[in-house]
């Protein structure tokens, strides 16, 4: 028996549309972009991290099996897309969900790849990118291309929060928020 069978068909399609919600929920926070390269690196951020879930072994296996069925149902993205308004109260219901039925660790592990797919789709796009070349002027810009070099050289975990808006930054911490407990 899968581990999502053990959930009446309405809180499965609650647990696996969460890990897609919350990567576009994360996506559409910051529209301070211009063209279709930051949803474009963001939803294939998504997809990629919702595969690497798929296969972890340190996030248990029900969150494997939630991770792998929201990739499987990829034509379901559009529906889930117009649910996005109520992904901070569903992630609640889901905790609610996973506290009755589900174990402390799938619960705790649950949340962390909430989180984990949340960042990652956060950091999948710099918004402030190379139109700053245009305000700056060339040499500023090249500047600003050496010292982001250097910093990924340095401190590769400082630069990838580089890319996180302070939008990004306070969604994140409302996901948190509402998975405590």
């Amino acid at each position: 028996m899968s581990e999502l069978q053990r959930f009446f068909p309405a809180d499965q399609d609650l647990l696996v549309s969460l890990f897609y919600r919350v990567g576009r929920w994360m996506s559409d926070v910051d529209d301070t972009d211009t063209d279709e390269k930051s949803e474009q690196a963001e939803e294939a951020q998504m997809f990629a991290v919702l595969t690497k879930l798929s296969q972890s072994k340190s996030v248990g296996s029900l969150c494997n099996e939630i991770a792998a069925e929201a990739v499987r149902q990829k034509g379901s993205w559009t529906r889930w897309a117009k649910q996005i308004d109520n992904t901070i109260a569903d992630v609640t219901r889901a905790k609610s969900v996973l506290k009755g039925q589900g174990t402390n660790e799938e619960f705790h592990l649950f949340g962390r790849s909430l989180v984990s797919i949340a960042t990652s789709v956060a950091r999948a796009y710099r918004e402030a990118n190379d139109a700053d070349m245009e305000k700056s002027g060339i040499i500023g810009w090249l500047s600003e291309k050496k010292n982001d070099v250097t910093m990924a050289i340095f401190d590769p975990q400082a630069h990838k929060d580089l890319n996180i808006s302070p939008a990004e930054d306070s969604a994140l911490t409302e996901l948190m928020d509402a998975l405590k407990g």
